[in-house]
């Protein structure tokens, strides 16, 4: 298992108890290592992921990274390496831990279908099919997938209560929540020799219809006898285009340069009935980004290294949005707006192997960003301009072969959601928010340090401590008379992270492995409303989940107890507080493969039935002004689901 370097080389053997079918199971059995699909931002260096495919990242942005995973079968993996440290070539842009899948170099050729389907309680069947197929030779190949699904997001009942300000309930009413999902993708990807190199593209076209119907039946108060609905329909359309051409020049250079293309339209449909009283909200988007990165990476014989290059990226949003309640229009700013950007980033980086065990990275990194806004309903135009310089150090030493401490001092410059500067609205959470033109990013200094340990014979400990101190929080802030995101000052997040990877077959339980993932965070910021410090708006307290692994060859199968823990989320409105919570969703999992060409698999998902519930306190004005409207606390249940696959290949 252990590698030349400090890198762990896992060989298909030691996955074998599982049977894989794709690259997906492998990587996700890999002990200390979870996926991270990266952010997602504008340009291409924010938003990679932790996962390589023969030593470089995918070149998309659409596709996750589990659904390119699991296009690989487990058949053309050669091997699955944990990089630790630095390596030639590799681009780590920020990654402490990097898995890198390498592909056999033989000529292979393999296709599966997969048929899948949740079913539920009430009846409701939600059908969908998978089909993959590849092909690789000495030199390259390719592989492409199609999929047709349908879905459903949490659904299930409960209540709404509001009461007023001297807690009398003012009016009960049962909810009814439904939630289909259904959509498409499309994918084609390859690499093959080119120019003295290696030619990797993609390209993909994906489709999502997302709908929520919530019905209302009033119990008591003014509407009592009566039932109201909200209809929410989210349409998307999204398709991209990406190559990246790698080329070794002698020994010790590598040059990498990437060409990506996105396009997402986007169309939102919302229409409510209460009462009698009707509101209609119709939303439509279309964001584009261009992106050209060049780099260069130089190790050397000393232990010195560089690596340099740069990022070119040209971003647009159209979006035109409006609301009417009860038939007459609501006037909305920033309701018909185009927001472009172009933004240019270079960065160096300085890799230093100072003994053998330990190593330092320092890297600076200059952007420069010239954002322009323009409203098509009055031909005004804002424009502002952006300079930031992001220095890093970054040093990792290796105690002894089974522990290694990572440190970490970065100034992170975070991105604006274009989102932010258009209007928009939500009827199923009774919210109207307004675009701000006036945005500043948020810019931070992290100070982290991680510490991991690996036990037994493949077990992994990880404790890492994170400071983040935040310019230019990016809050709440009132625009006349409505909400809208804005800055409102410094702030902090602390944060404590733990994951753990424990086999257990020294407890004798051969076969077995816990997982779990959890980072506990307090953030402070001043109230620009109260002027009191309070927690971030929608920042987590507690993130974390948990996953339990049996492994049973003699049966030719694997039991897996999945369980994503929810999150509690404050969001500080100008004339609201709201909070809402979930209990955690829990699920069954039991997957055979009785040969390499078939898995099935079955699982019992939210077998808790968990409960969410939000809370909300309206006032007529500003918090610290405004007298209390009404509180209101809203929960329900939602329904579980059996959910089948069954994959031949």
């Amino acid at each position: 298992m252990q590698g030349d370097t400090n890198d762990l080389v896992f060989e298909p053997a030691y996955f074998s108890d599982a049977n894989p079918a794709t690259a997906l199971d492998m990587v996700q059995r890999v002990p200390g290592f979870t996926i991270d699909g990266g952010d997602a931002v504008r340009g291409y260096a924010g938003g990679a992921g932790n996962v390589l495919i023969d030593g470089a990242r995918p070149s998309t942005k659409n596709i996750t990274l589990t659904a390119v995973l699991q296009a690989i079968p487990a058949s053309q993996v050669e091997r699955i390496e944990l990089i630790r440290g630095e390596r030639p070539g590799i681009d780590r842009q920020g990654a402490q831990l990097l898995v890198n899948v390498v592909r056999k170099q033989e000529q292979s050729a393999t296709r599966s279908y997969t048929l899948s389907g949740y079913a539920y309680p009430d009846g409701i069947v939600r059908p969908s099919l998978r089909f993959e197929t590849s092909r690789r030779t000495g030199s390259g190949g390719w592989e492409g997938s199609l999929l047709l699904s349908t879905n459903q997001d949490e659904s299930g009942t409960g209540t709404r209560l509001r009461r007023d300000a001297q807690g009398q309930e003012i009016e009960r009413a049962d909810i009814a929540i439904d939630s289909p999902i259904k959509g498409g993708e499309a994918r084609l990807a390859g690499d093959f020799p080119f120019a003295g190199g290696t030619l990797r593209g993609n390209g993909s076209l994906t489709y999502q219809d997302y709908r929520t119907r919530e019905r209302l039946s009033f119990a008591t108060g003014p509407f009592g006898g009566t039932e109201a609905r909200i209809d929410d329909r989210i349409e998307t359309v999204s398709g991209e285009l990406g190559a990246e051409w790698t080329r070794q020049f002698g020994k010790a250079l590598t040059t990498k340069v990437l060409l990506l293309g996105t396009r997402k339209d986007t169309a939102i449909r919302s229409a409510s009935d209460e009462g009698g009283v009707t509101s209609d909200f119709a939303s439509d988007s279309l964001a584009d980004e261009r992106i050209l990165r060049i780099a260069f990476d130089r190790p050397s014989d000393d232990g010195l290294g560089w690596e340099a290059g740069g990022e070119i990226a040209y971003n647009s949003l159209g979006s035109r949005a409006g609301l009417t309640l009860d038939g007459l229009p609501f006037a909305l700013p920033n309701s018909n707006v185009i927001v472009t950007e172009w933004r240019g980033d270079l960065f160096g980086r300085i890799k230093w192997q100072l003994t053998p065990a330990f190593q330092a990275e320092g890297t600076i990194r200059a952007e420069q960003s010239a954002l322009r806004q323009r409203d098509r309903s009055n031909g005004e135009s804002y424009g502002r301009d952006f300079t930031y310089v992001k220095p890093k150090l970054a040093l990792q030493w290796d105690i002894g072969a089974r522990d290694q401490l990572r440190l970490r001092a970065e100034r992170e410059v975070s991105q604006l959601d274009f989102s932010d500067f258009a209007s928009t609205a939500s009827l199923i959470e009774g919210t109207i928010d307004a675009g701000n033109a006036d945005l500043k990013p948020e810019t931070a200094w992290i100070l982290e340090a991680a510490w991991e340990r690996r036990f037994i014979r493949d077990g992994a400990v990880t404790m890492t401590l994170r400071h983040d101190r935040i310019d230019n929080v990016l809050d709440r802030v009132a625009i006349g008379t409505l909400d809208a995101p804005g800055n409102i000052g410094r702030g902090t997040v602390n944060a404590a992270a733990l994951g753990l990877s424990w086999p257990l077959d020294s407890l004798g339980l051969q076969g077995g492995r816990v997982n779990f993932d959890g980072e506990w965070r307090h953030s402070t910021v001043r109230d620009p409303i109260t002027g009191n410090k309070r927690s971030i708006t929608a920042k987590a307290p507690f993130a974390g989940e948990f996953h339990a692994t049996l492994d049973r060859p003699e049966l030719k199968s694997t039991f897996t107890l999945d369980v994503y823990f929810g999150q509690e989320l404050t969001y500080s409105r100008i004339d609201e507080v709201r909070r809402t919570s979930a209990q955690p969703y829990v699920s069954l999992k039991w997957t055979y493969r009785p040969n390499t060409r078939l898995t099935l698999e079955a699982s019992a998902e939210n077998i808790l039935s968990r409960r969410r519930e939000r809370d909300r306190s309206l006032y007529d004005g500003p918090r610290n002004s405004g007298d209390l409207l009404f509180e209101e606390s809203r929960s329900f249940r939602s329904r579980p689901g059996l959910f089948l696959s069954l994959r031949y290949q």
